[in-house]
């Protein structure tokens, strides 16, 4: 074992990217295209300032692949994120900073924006938890619905019952939705579709992003989403709720232009493990459709295109615009 900053460390998995428990310790792993060097830091929860700055030694690095375990650390009293060097190059696109403080894009949990529409702190910035994974799912299966027997209900999570008509507790929260799940069973709804509920930029660009669709920091679930401290929690707690009572639910997630196949694929696989969802809706021009239906791991789960044109064109056409039949049978072609 290596010491740094005064914790016992030594080389982690490398595939494993995040932070991840394990006995001991915490395996904490980052890729950085470029990268010279990288740091982890540790932060008190709140704090603005980290306890603990730990280089990742040489030989901590394969590849573009930072990998490293610290031992004794108690995931309860500690918040993380990263500093990287590297060579400063606009035409190359490169723009590394070694005094900017980087969230993991991997990060399970992410603080500094728990309350919807307030300005993140900018001392304090965004942070990652380290998430532990009990949930106790029961023993209860999920039965797929045939797609021909569908009744599919597309929502916003915070849109859903943030009005005071929704009459939740808890508006414009998972908590919230499955507050409403027994309206949704009145409708005969058997499948809903969650527009974006991983962790989002809120303000971009003097503008509210409501929606949540651009980057984002999609391994996390939205934190003002939550009605108490741990929307990693509530989420899977309204996954748990829908399937009890016959609902399926499907996850939007319209990936960046910039995130690779492969962790878009990552990505999907770990919201159907962790989270149990029933499938997603993909947008097939950033991840190729082919390079998805053929995983293994996601045989069994529902995966759809994003196709915006079709979509419009039906709705217009059930409800009843004049003028529709050729395009129709344009978007049924």
């Amino acid at each position: 074992l290596d010491n740094i900053s005064g914790f016992q460390v030594r080389p982690g998995f490398f595939r494993f990217f995040g932070a991840t428990i394990i006995p001991g310790g915490v395996n904490f792993t980052i890729q950085s295209h470029g990268a010279t060097s990288c740091e982890l830091l540790l932060f008190h929860r709140e704090a603005e300032e980290p306890f603990a700055a730990l280089k990742f030694p040489d030989n901590y690095k394969i590849g573009f692949v930072y990998s490293m375990i610290v031992f004794g650390l108690d995931i309860e009293e500690f918040e993380y994120a990263y500093r990287v060097d590297g060579p400063y190059d606009e035409k190359r696109g490169l723009r590394f900073d070694k005094t900017k403080i980087l969230l993991d894009p991997y990060a399970r949990a992410v603080t500094g924006q728990s309350q919807w529409g307030h300005k993140n702190n900018t001392r304090h910035g965004y942070r990652a938890r380290v998430v532990r994974s009990n949930f106790d799912w029961g023993t209860q299966r999920q039965t797929p619905v045939p797609i021909e027997d569908l009744v599919i209900y597309e929502l916003h999570v915070r849109g859903f019952t943030n009005d005071s008509s929704s009459k939740v507790k808890h508006p414009g929260t998972f908590d919230g939705l499955k507050e409403k799940i027994p309206y949704l069973k009145e409708l005969g709804i058997n499948q809903i579709q969650c527009m974006p509920v991983y962790e989002f930029e809120e303000f971009s660009k003097g503008k509210v992003n409501y929606w949540g669709y651009g980057p984002a920091y999609y391994f996390a679930p939205k934190a003002s989403y939550a009605a108490g401290e741990s929307a990693v929690h509530e989420l899977k707690d309204m996954v748990r709720a829908c399937h009890r009572e016959g609902i399926e639910v499907i996850l939007e997630m319209p990936f960046a232009e910039n995130v690779s196949v492969y962790t878009a694929l990552e990505c999907l696989r770990f919201y159907m493990l962790e989270y149990h969802v029933d499938g997603f809706v993909i947008n097939p021009y950033t991840v190729p459709w082919e390079f998805l239906t053929k995983d293994p791991l996601l045989k069994d789960i529902k995966l759809m295109r994003k196709d915006d044109a079709f979509q419009n064109v039906m709705r217009r056409f059930l409800k009843g615009d004049e003028n529709m039949v050729n395009d129709v049978m344009w978007a049924l072609y």
